[in-house]
Formats: structure tokens, C-alpha cells, sequence
């Protein structure tokens, strides 16, 4: 038995998967055709070869073009599908997904109640035919504060709950809005007892995760970067147990880094940092979540044990409830063991 073929036995959860950055190009461009934006577009064909060679200085505006082209409730439902299939190859059981209702909401094919339902009619699909279940972290766009309030009422909704929502996010680059914009959205989310999740420090770094736990407190960062470089944020977040989501695929599609190994992942283990490891947009980053378990052992010199010990950090981070969690726990230990053992069987 090989690395990857061990990584792919043990059962897996993603908790930082961008809806528009794991969509499956041959379905999209089947979506896009059906949708008439081939002939509507004069720069469609100039979108689409960004889908295979992505021009990662624009990333943010590359997965939000993508997701435009799906413009009703079955254009979700297969997509979400899709990436349910994709996920199941991998072995991921469970996967947390971000997705920004403003960019869908609010045309003359969906509304708030339309979307959800679309998103969760693919999610059942994916379910009953692949077991594999999803979740929604419903995203704030940082270029678009005014939705910020509205997003958090559709988050701490009673059709949310309902409907698979697990969080609130806050989502995009942090330079386009003062943080506390979003103050009283979080602030709705909290009272509300609704997990969130934010993305800071990707391009701030240290000083805009300090000014995101202060104005926010959010349960979860994610594509963090500076942290290592600060020992007192370093222990703010270990004895705080603040959870960090890192892609190292981001990192280096980036620039932050040269190679995987640079990335900073066994000193932040090792002192003590809640790490989980994501795949974050994998269409576009070009990368699966068995890849980073990968990376992290290969290229960042993590033992075996340690990334074992994140995938079941990752299982014990997410937002499922108690029960589910704690059989997923057991089912997790179970087949690590049975892995394991087929794996020094086969040495």
C-alpha cells in the first residue's frame, strides 16, 4: 500500500470548500452551453481557458465568473452533485462548503429559498448515491458589506437550519472593507448561537487576524498566512483554541511560497495550533485534499502520525452535531487501524 493509497483508505472531512472553486469544468461548460453564454459573451472563450490555466492574480474574480454561469436552481443542483461525486472519490465523508448567496441571489431565476432548496437537492443526490454528506458556511463577499446583514438573517434563518446551513462566513480580500463593517453581522450570528468563519490574514497577515479576532471572534480563520512569524498570535490561537483551515495548494498558486515545503505546518503543529488541512478551490488550484495530506507529510515533513492526527483534528473542528460526530470519530479510529495494518503488511 502506498501514501496516497493509505491517505484515500482513512475517511476525511473538507471544511473550507469553496463552492465556485470546485466546480467541475465539463458540467459548467455543459451549464453554460444550455444557459446560451457562448453566443451571449464575447469574452466567454477567454473565461473558459482560464478554467484550465488560471491567471492566479485573479482567482477571486476567475471563481466567481464560473459560478455566474450557473444561473438556475438545476444548474446548482448538479453542480453541488458533481462535486459530492468528485469528493466521494476521495473518501471524504463530510465536507463544509462556502458559498456566497449574493452572487446567486436575487436574479429572476432565484431567490434565498429557491437557492437553498438547489443547493440541497444536489446535496441529497450526492448523498443517497455516494454517502457523502455536505453542509453550508453562508458567506459575506468583503466587496459587498450591504449584504452583510441580509446574509446573517438567511444564516440564523429557521429555513437555514433547516436547510444543511451550518455557519456564517466572511469571504475575499481584506483590504476592500474595514473589518468592522461586518461587526454587527457576526454579532447576529453569535447571539443566534450559529458558528463563523473568516477568512483573514491572507493578505494582512498578522495585524488583520488581531483585528479579525478582536472585531469578529469567529470560531474558525481560514488561509491564514503570518502567523508563524508571530509568537504571540501563535499562542493567542493555541491557548485559545482557534481553529486554522490552511490550503497549502493556496499558498503556493499564490506566491506565498516557493514549494509546499516552505509552508510553515509543522512548527504551527508543534506549538500547538488547531490545524486542518483543505483542497480550498481544487479546480482552480489543481489539487485534491489527498494531495495535501501528501504535501504535508512529503514536502513539510509531518509524520504519519501527525497527519493522522489532523485528519481527526479536522473531524473534531467541524460543525456537525455531537452524535454524528463522535460515530464519525469511531469510524475514523476503526479504518486508521485497518489501514495501518494493511500498510505495514504490505512494507
Amino acid at each position: 500500500m502506498s501514501l496516497r493509497e493509505f491517505v484515500a483508505a482513512i475517511p476525511k472531512v473538507e471544511l473550507n470548500l469553496q463552492l465556485t472553486g470546485a466546480l467541475q469544468k465539463e458540467s459548467l461548460m455543459m451549464i453554460a452551453r444550455q444557459n446560451g453564454l457562448p453566443s451571449m459573451r464575447e469574452d466567454f472563450e477567454e473565461w473558459a481557458a482560464l478554467l484550465d490555466r488560471p491567471d492566479y492574480a485573479r482567482i477571486d474574480a476567475i471563481a466567481r465568473e464560473a459560478g455566474s454561469w450557473a444561473m438556475y436552481p438545476e444548474d446548482i443542483a448538479l453542480v453541488v452533485y458533481d462535486i459530492g461525486v468528485a469528493l466521494s472519490k476521495q473518501n471524504v465523508v463530510y465536507a463544509e462548503i462556502s458559498v456566497a448567496p449574493p452572487d446567486f441571489v436575487g436574479s429572476a431565476h432565484m431567490n434565498f429559498d429557491t437557492f437553498i432548496e438547489a443547493l440541497n437537492d444536489g446535496r441529497d443526490r450526492a448523498l443517497r448515491g455516494w454517502n457523502i454528506d455536505m453542509a453550508w458556511i453562508l458567506c459575506i463577499p468583503r466587496d459587498n458589506p450591504r449584504s452583510g446583514d441580509e446574509v446573517a438573517r438567511w444564516a440564523t434563518s429557521q429555513a437555514a437550519r433547516l436547510g444543511n446551513v451550518v455557519a456564517l462566513g466572511l469571504t475575499g480580500p481584506e483590504e476592500t472593507q474595514p473589518i468592522g463593517q461586518f461587526r454587527r453581522a457576526f454579532d447576529t450570528a453569535h447571539k443566534k448561537d450559529i458558528f463563523t468563519v473568516v477568512n483573514a490574514g491572507s493578505h494582512l497577515g498578522s495585524s488583520g487576524i488581531y483585528e479579525t479576532l478582536e472585531e469578529l471572534d469567529p470560531h474558525r480563520l481560514t488561509d491564514s498566512w503570518g502567523i508563524a512569524a508571530d509568537d504571540d498570535l501563535v499562542t493567542l490561537l493555541a491557548e485559545n483554541k482557534k481553529a486554522l483551515v490552511i490550503s497549502l495548494s493556496r499558498a503556493l498558486r499564490l506566491g506565498l511560497i516557493k514549494k509546499a515545503g516552505d509552508y510553515p505546518l509543522r512548527e504551527l503543529v508543534d506549538r500547538g495550533v488547531q490545524v486542518a488541512l483543505s483542497s480550498g478551490m481544487p479546480a482552480l488550484y489543481q489539487s485534491t485534499l489527498i494531495d495535501e495530506y501528501i504535501a504535508a507529510h512529503e514536502a513539510c515533513g509531518l509524520a504519519i502520525d501527525d497527519v493522522i492526527r489532523i485528519a481527526r483534528t479536522s473531524i473534531e473542528l467541524s460543525f456537525m452535531d455531537a452524535e454524528r460526530k463522535d460515530a464519525l470519530l469511531r469510524r475514523f479510529d476503526f479504518e486508521v487501524k485497518t489501514a495501518r495494518g494493511n500498510w505495514l503488511r504490505a512494507m
